[in-house]
């Protein structure tokens, strides 16, 4: 337990993603009152770094914010004990007016998909096991169709505090496949690298809402476009253009909060594709995105986009990001 003189903060008081919003907007601006922010928030990481199993196991699935004063707690942690040993660190650190804590736990999150799942257990009649660690669930088990297999993984994904599904649910009959890719959260605004060295910066993420995992991003940066390349047999300096483009999650070498790297080069143009809007969809006003994303970080893929829009992208590029389910398809 907190002491006595912080006193309970309203959830309206404060809301993560218009703090995202709000600091962007004021750049390196600070004034005293920012400053006393950072300080006490540069504590409590302090703090947490000292517990050696907050650092070993949950730091990186957490988020501080402080507003005049007041801390507010995001993320996903284990369990109870979790929770004890993050507040009993926090305690100690001076100048906080009170606390919110919203972390998610996985083992009250383990018991609420598994209960979500029971109506298809009892109907279907097969039984799932569910595992989540930090927020990503993990389901197993045998079912007699693939039918059953999905609507499992879609209603583990309508719960809204689960990060993604990894759907290892395996149909009586057929072979044991594995299918699934990386889970893959990158980090709105961060660099990302081609293997010749361009890079560009995420913008926002495409998730699959059946599973609430990330398929594609798009990446803003100067990438060489073909109307260019005449120019530049001529020996002519010709600046490539900024755009924005799909970059597909299977291309995907190697991603940290800062920066990720892909296994293709910027002129391998048939792995990745222009942005266009007619292939996506917003979500839906209520719909709450899997943490650490805010509402205007996410795009849904659009199952069937209009014809127009597969004419105008490189169409081995669609093909290929259909095959491998990198957009929903």
């Amino acid at each position: 337990m907190f002491p006595l003189q912080m006193p309970a903060i309203k959830e309206a008081e404060f809301s993560r993603c218009e703090e995202h919003g709000e600091m962007s907007q004021a750049g390196n601006v600070a004034g005293p009152a920012r400053k006393a922010d950072a300080r006490i928030k540069d504590s409590i990481y302090k703090a947490f770094w000292k517990d050696d199993i907050l650092r070993a196991v949950e730091q990186d699935h957490l988020d501080v914010h402080v507003k005049d004063g007041a801390v507010y707690l995001s993320g996903h942690i284990v369990n109870t004990t979790s929770r004890n040993r993050i507040e009993a660190a926090i305690r100690d650190v001076p100048g906080i007016t009170g606390v919110q804590n919203n972390l998610v736990l996985d083992d009250r999150l383990t018991h609420e998909v598994a209960a979500s799942l029971g109506a298809l257990e009892h109907t279907y009649d097969c039984k799932f096991y569910t595992g989540v660690s930090h927020g990503l669930v993990s389901l197993n088990g045998i079912v007699g169709n693939e039918d059953v297999k999905l609507l499992a993984e879609k209603r583990a994904a309508d719960h809204p505090n689960v990060r993604g599904v990894i759907n290892h649910v395996q149909v009586s009959g057929m072979a044991i496949g594995s299918t699934n890719r990386p889970f893959l959260q990158p980090t709105i605004g961060e660099i990302i690298y081609f293997r010749d060295g361009i890079s560009g910066v995420v913008k926002q993420v495409i998730i699959d809402p059946n599973n609430r995992r990330v398929v594609a991003m798009t990446v803003f940066g100067q990438f060489a476009d073909p109307s260019q390349e005449l120019k530049s047999l001529n020996r002519e300096e010709v600046r490539s253009p900024e755009r924005l483009v799909i970059v597909p999650m299977d291309v995907v070498r190697y991603l940290t909060r800062a920066s990720g790297f892909l296994t293709i080069r910027s002129d391998e143009r048939n792995r990745y594709l222009d942005f266009n809007s007619m292939f996506f969809d917003l979500p839906a006003w209520d719909w709450v995105p899997p943490y650490p994303y805010c509402p205007d970080h996410v795009l849904f893929p659009v199952p069937h986009p209009p014809l127009a829009a597969v004419a105008l992208a490189e169409p081995l590029a669609w093909n290929q990001m259909l095959d491998n389910d990198s957009l929903g398809g």
